[in-house]
C-alpha cells in the first residue's frame, strides 16, 4: 500500500518542532531581557559613576518610571575609580542637561537600572555622545557596615551608662535624692497647711493692711502727680540753665581760664615760698627775720596802746635817779 502525500515524514516535524522551539526560547530571551532591542536606532550617552553596584549590561534605563533604553556597555576607567556606562536611548525622548541620573533598584533584592529623573529643563537638551555623571547607587554592605559600627557604638555607650550611671553608688545616691525629694514634698505640704490656717486666723489682720495698702497706695497718685511736676520743673530749669550756659559760654570761658591763671599763679606763688624766695619767703625761711618781725609787732602793740591812752602828744616823764646833791625842801635820806 502507497504512502499518503498529505502525511509528513518525521523529519519534517522534526524540523518543525525544532523551529517552533528556537522561536519559544527567543521570545523567552526577549522578555526575560526586559525588551532589549535588536535595532540599533536611536543616541548614545555616557555616565560616569563611581559605583555601579550590581548594575549589568542589558539592565534597563527609565525615565520617570518608563522604559527609554537599555545599557550598552559598562567599562572601568584606567585609574580604576570611575565607571563609563555606555546607554542606548532608543525611544524618541527629549533629556535635558539638568536631570539628575541615578543608579536605583528595584525592590529590595530587586534588579538594578539606570534612572533619569527631570529637574527644571532648564538646560538645553543631551546630544548623541553627550557625558553625565550619576548618583552612586546605594551600597548595602556598606549601609550593614554603618549598621554594625553604629551597634558598636551604641554598645560602648551603654556600656559607660551601666558602668558610670547605673552603678551601685549612683542608684544609692538616686535613691537618697528621691527620699530627700518626699522628705521635702511633705515638708512644703505641712507649710502650706500652716500658711493656710495661719492666713485664715489671721484674715482680719490681713484684710486690714491690705486696706492701709490702699489707702496708702491712693496717696501715692497725688504724690506721684507732685514729683511728676517737680521732675518737669527741674526739667525746665535744666534747659534754662542749658540756655543761659550756651548764652554766656564764652563769659564763662573767659571766666574758667581766669580762673586757671589764677590758681596757677597761686600755686607759683606757694611754691616760691615754700622754696624761700622772695621777702615773704625769706621771712617764712630765716629765723632771724622771724624774731625781729616779732620784736617789731610787740612794740607797735606797745605803741598802739598809749596812744590809745594817753594821745597822740604824750610824752612820758623822765625819772631822774636819787643822789645826795638833789634839792629836797625836806630831810634827806642821808642825813
Amino acid at each position: 500500500m502507497s504512502e499518503s502525500p498529505e502525511r509528513k515524514s518525521p523529519a519534517a516535524q522534526v524540523g518543525l518542532f525544532v523551529l517552533i522551539g528556537l522561536v519559544l526560547i527567543a521570545a523567552l530571551l526577549i522578555h526575560f531581557s526586559k525588551g532589549v532591542s535588536f535595532w540599533r536606532s536611536g543616541r548614545t550617552i555616557l555616565i560616569s559613576a563611581g559605583n555601579v553596584g550590581g548594575l549589568a549590561v542589558g539592565a534597563p534605563v527609565n525615565m520617570s518610571g518608563v522604559r527609554i533604553g537599555s545599557v550598552e556597555d559598562i567599562s572601568l576607567s584606567s585609574d580604576g575609580r570611575r565607571v563609563a556606562i555606555r546607554c542606548r536611548i532608543e525611544k524618541p525622548v527629549t533629556i535635558f542637561g539638568d536631570a539628575r541620573f541615578e543608579i536605583e533598584q528595584s525592590g529590595f533584592l530587586g534588579d538594578q537600572f539606570v534612572s533619569i529623573l527631570p529637574t527644571k529643563n532648564a538646560v538645553p537638551p543631551l546630544q548623541d555622545g553627550a557625558e553625565v555623571i550619576a548618583v552612586d547607587p546605594f551600597n548595602l554592605q556598606e549601609a550593614a557596615r554603618s549598621a554594625v559600627g553604629l551597634m558598636t557604638r551604641l554598645d560602648q555607650v551603654v556600656d559607660r551608662v551601666d558602668r558610670m550611671i547605673l552603678s551601685a553608688s549612683t542608684l544609692k545616691d538616686v535613691t537618697n535624692t528621691l527620699a530627700n525629694l518626699r522628705l521635702t514634698s511633705e515638708r512644703l505640704d505641712r507649710t502650706l497647711i500652716e500658711v493656710e490656717s495661719l492666713v485664715s486666723s489671721e484674715k482680719p489682720v490681713v484684710s486690714a493692711t491690705v486696706s492701709n495698702f490702699q489707702a496708702f497706695s491712693a496717696t501715692l497718685t497725688p504724690l506721684s502727680a507732685q514729683v511728676g511736676a517737680l521732675v518737669t520743673r527741674a526739667d525746665s530749669l535744666l534747659v534754662r540753665a542749658d540756655s543761659v550756659i550756651l548764652t554766656n559760654e564764652t563769659n564763662l570761658r573767659e571766666a574758667l581760664g581766669g580762673l586757671r591763671d589764677a590758681s596757677l599763679s597761686v600755686r607759683d606763688i606757694t611754691q616760691d615760698l615754700q622754696a624761700g624766695r622772695g621777702a615773704v619767703g625769706a621771712l617764712l625761711k630765716d629765723p632771724k627775720l622771724q624774731a625781729e618781725l616779732a620784736a617789731t609787732l610787740g612794740n607797735m602793740t606797745t605803741v598802739s596802746s598809749n596812744l590809745a591812752r594817753n594821745g597822740l602828744f604824750w610824752k612820758p616823764r623822765r625819772v631822774e635817779p636819787w643822789t645826795n646833791t638833789t634839792g629836797y625842801p625836806g630831810r634827806g635820806p642821808f642825813r
